[in-house]
């Protein structure tokens, strides 16, 4: 088996692809973040990716510092932000374990779609401290949910791309989700929740969501057999040029102690 890979570089080169294929939020799911934060919240965006969830975040009004060490990610992020929510986001090189915040400087910490590649204990102590007494711990994810015969060959792709992945040393540190026992005496009151929350795809959607992810092959003809797979699906179960792929978004939140 091939050394681990740096998470870190895992999704290099892949920014474009994913800041365009890659599903949003639902707003119900912004505003569970918010709701009850002072007004104009200061919310660390940790793991902010290509900044999808921080311009949620900005546009529903709150200042938001947006954490991503990958550069490419973050350039992209910084691109893609509107003129108009430019004076209320800051994006920042660092990580999650040493997000370089003052002491209790936010008043929520979102981790979208990224909690998972974290030090889990190294992350919370982090998000601890950075945290204002009483503040808020956001865990989110879209996480797939099988539904049809779509779904089900997606997910058989995933997997098959995840164990190839492993092979070659690019590993996840943890899986999507968290248990609220995880979360450790530094956080109380956690409670989940939940909204449908289905991706419609077109083709080029579709391949691109594939290819976006970081167990996604990196040799030549295992992608290409990949997205040939994917794009046959897309052909057998496609109605009006989409298809449907089922999921959820799930968020977990709890208080910093």
């Amino acid at each position: 088996m091939s050394q681990p890979a740096d998470p870190l570089t895992y999704f290099t080169g892949l920014a474009d692809r994913y800041a365009a294929n890659r599903p949003s939020y639902p707003a119900a799911a912004i505003d569970a973040i918010l709701q009850g934060l002072p007004e104009s919240p200061r919310i660390a965006d940790v793991g902010c990716g290509t900044g999808i969830a921080t311009t949620l975040l900005a546009r529903a009004g709150a200042r938001v510092i947006g954490i991503e060490p990958n550069d490419e990610m973050r350039r992209r992020a910084m691109n893609d932000l509107p003129p108009e929510l430019c004076s209320a986001v800051d994006f920042r090189e660092a990580t999650a374990e040493a997000t370089g915040l003052e002491d209790g400087s936010v008043h929520a910490v979102l981790c979208a779609q990224s909690f998972h590649w974290f030090d889990l204990d190294a992350a919370l102590n982090e998000f601890h401290r950075i945290l204002a007494p009483g503040g808020r711990l956001a865990l989110m994810w879209n996480v797939r949910v099988p539904q049809s015969e779509m779904d089900r060959i997606y997910a058989q792709c995933v997997i098959e791309a995840q164990e190839k992945a492993k092979g070659e040393g690019r590993v996840l540190r943890r899986n999507y989700g968290v248990d609220l026992n995880e979360l450790g005496p530094q956080f109380s009151g956690g409670r989940q929740l939940a909204w449908r929350n289905p991706q419609t795809c077109t083709l080029p959607t579709l391949l691109g969501k594939a290819a976006s992810a970081s167990y996604f092959p990196r040799e030549p003809a295992a992608a290409d057999a990949l997205l040939a797979r994917l794009a046959h699906a897309f052909e057998q179960h496609q109605s009006g040029g989409v298809v449907e792929i089922n999921q959820e978004c799930r968020l977990t939140l709890a208080t910093r102690v």
